[in-house]
């Protein structure tokens, strides 16, 4: 059971190539983030931002694409609102991890040797998180049955994140950095985290929709 029925091809295609590249942003997002923890502020790291900037930029063109077809062409009227509403929160999680390396890129934020290590696994569990929203997405189309287990997966990854969190800001004030590095570096940790939060809000999301078809 699918979301789609009848329309399933056609939209099943459509959402694809948003998820292929979607899934491209944030692996670029992954990478630039290694290579800022591996060398800090460089040149590598700016062009990984552009490039994190290029996905990101073409997964909103397929995404108002799909928008355009969903209205113009009068396609699946009784699940577009979902459909909508879906990408519109899945893109906010890609805005989010953009935002995070323009925050790091504009304010020269230098990431402690103390922190590091503790930086990587923020990112890994919030970038896993995302991942399950993509997994969740593409169930809407195989089966809908699915979900829920999945979206318990984004939560477990939002509570993850939401503990390395606080041990983290603990651990930046418990050090002797000057009070406006702690702020910043406060700031970082809280936007990288924020990725979770929006991956459930999307997770929320899936749920309702999975639910409605299920009924």
């Amino acid at each position: 059971m699918d979301i789609f029925s009848g329309r399933k091809h056609k939209i099943a295609e459509m959402v694809e190539r948003y998820l292929v590249k979607i899934e491209e942003c944030m692996e670029n997002f992954k990478e630039s983030l290694s290579k800022y923890l591996e060398k800090g502020l460089s040149t590598e790291f700016d062009e990984l931002i552009e490039k994190t900037h290029i996905a990101e930029s073409l997964a909103d063109d397929i995404r108002r694409d799909i928008e355009r077809d969903l209205y113009e062409k009068s396609m699946i009227p009784e699940s577009r609102g979902d459909i909508l509403g879906l990408l519109e929160s899945t893109d906010k999680v890609l805005s989010k991890a953009q935002s995070v390396l323009y925050q790091i890129q504009t304010e020269f934020i230098q990431i402690p040797e103390f922190l590091k290590e503790d930086l990587r696994k923020l990112m890994s569990v919030n970038i896993e998180a995302f991942r399950k929203v993509v997994e969740g997405i593409r169930k809407l189309f195989e089966n809908l049955k699915e979900v829920r287990d999945i979206t318990n997966e984004i939560d477990k990854c939002e509570s993850s994140s939401d503990r390395l969190e606080r041990e983290i800001i603990k651990k930046i004030f418990q050090s002797d950095i000057n009070l406006g590095e702690k702020i910043l570096l406060k700031e970082v940790i809280i936007e990288t985290g924020s990725i979770s939060d929006l991956s459930q809000a999307v997770g929320d999301r899936l749920n309702i929709i999975a639910a409605k078809r299920l009924i």
